[in-house]
């Protein structure tokens, strides 16, 4: 049987992960309203209607907070699947461009840009860009790698797709989160790129 603490822990710890999520959401939220230089403590607390004094209890300096906000974009990000019965590379390019049109994608770049102007701030980021190195599923490139020695045009492929996708990504950042002009055009030659080599893998 439970003990009084235990609820009384239990409950703390529900409250404070909520306010940590609130915290966080805020930090996503002003990162895609008004950028990097303009989302400080102030302006996220404001938004998460929250005192500084909670956001200096859930996290020792801004800067983690910062750290925690992008880790929770990639998990975010990396949940969107694309269940459509098709080749790999394909299957890159469409969760690829689903993952970079979300509006949170700003809130990466944003946070890209920080990384590389602020060189401290680079240095605690290191970890949590490392781990969403997987955005594109890097990973399954080795794996096909291994199992097709003989598409020696996959990798390349690959990496003309995720760059293409990042830039796509880019120009809805600048463009106030409405698509280019080119983007469909883009999107489809990005994709037929890849299913031509699926199909050649597979034949």
């Amino acid at each position: 049987m439970a003990t009084a603490t235990t609820l009384s822990d239990n409950l703390n710890d529900a409250r404070s992960l909520a306010t940590r999520a609130r915290l966080i959401n805020s930090t996503i939220d002003a990162l895609v309203e008004i950028g990097f230089t303009r989302t400080t403590g102030v302006e996220v607390c404001r938004r998460a209607q929250l005192t500084r004094g909670a956001l200096n209890h859930h996290f020792p300096d801004f800067a983690e907070l910062l750290v925690e906000t992008l880790k929770q974009l990639y998990r975010q990000l990396l949940d969107l699947k694309d269940d459509a019965d098709t080749g790999l590379l394909e299957q890159i390019a469409s969760e690829g461009y689903l993952r970079v049109t979300q509006p949170e994608f700003k809130a990466v770049i944003e946070l890209w840009l920080a990384s590389t102007n602020d060189k401290a701030f680079g240095k605690r980021l290191a970890q949590a860009i490392e781990q969403g190195s997987k955005l594109f599923s890097p990973e399954m490139v080795l794996i096909r790698k291994r199992e097709h020695k003989r598409s020696k045009d996959f990798e390349a492929i690959y990496r003309t797709i995720t760059e293409a996708l990042i830039g796509i990504g880019l120009g809805r950042a600048i463009n106030g989160g409405t698509a280019m002009a080119h983007e469909p055009m883009v999107l489809q030659t990005l994709q037929s790129l890849a299913r031509q080599n699926d199909q050649h893998d597979d034949a």
